[in-house]
């Protein structure tokens, strides 16, 4: 594969990513007048403040815990595809109705819009788990408040400035890719359910069910397992004592603080 073709592909995947944040099942939505869309730009200011209050960047802690999440996330995220696709050759789009052709329309709609909001978040975790190596390798440990303005032309440091523009914006790129991808995956995870939920509507049960032969889930409980409910409810009732009875005096030096300042 030479580099047109993969630079065509990166920004096919681009353009569909941001399109289906937007774009809904029927594909009647306009595209946002800024561009991003609200959620997104939520993320940039969240990472403008992360830039401008954490000096430091993360922590090597952090870098490997968001690495190790990322890693299975991403891998998850490419077995779904497959599965996702499969699904959608079971599609039958034989149908009559009105209902039934709208309903077939926002499947296949939805399985696209799952197929490029997980291929996007790919990408983008791609390129945070990149950064983060990166951030481990050079310059994590930088601190830009401890860099000054110079108070002339002549006392600029050329090679500190490139520097440090460069590590604020890498920091900025991070946080923003960073929560940019778990809005994908909501958004994802939503377009999947909705899949789901249309296919499982239209193919109801003939029939009905009397409510009131129907045992409610606490019924059933106490009539299929009588004693392992209440040992059960037990446990729970002494786990949330125990925590509460250890987490004791932190609560109530909290509370004491808070009664003080009122």
């Amino acid at each position: 594969m030479n580099i047109s073709n993969l630079l065509y592909y990166i920004l096919n995947l681009i353009v569909e990513g941001q399109k289906w944040q937007y774009q809904n099942a029927t594909c009647t939505n306009k595209r946002p007048k800024l561009y991003f869309t609200t959620l997104q730009w939520i993320a940039i200011l969240l990472a403008v403040i992360f830039v401008l209050t954490n000096h430091t960047g993360l922590n090597t802690n952090i870098i490997d815990f968001l690495l190790s999440s990322l890693s299975i996330m991403t891998g998850l995220f490419l077995a779904l595809i497959v599965v996702v696709y499969d699904k959608f050759k079971e599609l039958d789009f034989n149908v009559e109705e009105d209902e039934d052709k709208i309903n077939k329309v926002k499947s296949w709609n939805y399985l696209r819009q799952f197929n490029a909001l997980t291929s996007y978040s790919i990408f983008i975790a791609l390129i945070v788990i990149s950064i983060l190596i990166g951030s481990l390798l050079y310059g994590y440990q930088t601190n830009i408040s401890d860099i000054q303005f110079a108070r002339s032309f002549n006392s600029i440091d050329i090679n500190l400035t490139i520097k440090t523009v460069f590590i604020i914006i890498v920091r900025f790129c991070m946080v923003y890719f960073l929560l940019d991808f778990f809005i994908l995956t909501i958004y994802a995870v939503s377009s999947l359910f909705q899949f789901i939920n249309i296919e499982m509507l239209s193919k109801k049960p003939p029939y009905s069910v009397n409510e009131r032969m129907v045992l409610s889930d606490t019924k059933t409980l106490k009539v299929k397992y009588p004693k392992l409910s209440i040992i059960a409810k037990l446990i729970i009732f002494f786990i949330v004592m125990g925590i509460i009875a250890y987490e004791f005096e932190p609560i109530k030096i909290a509370i004491q603080k808070l009664l003080n300042i009122n």
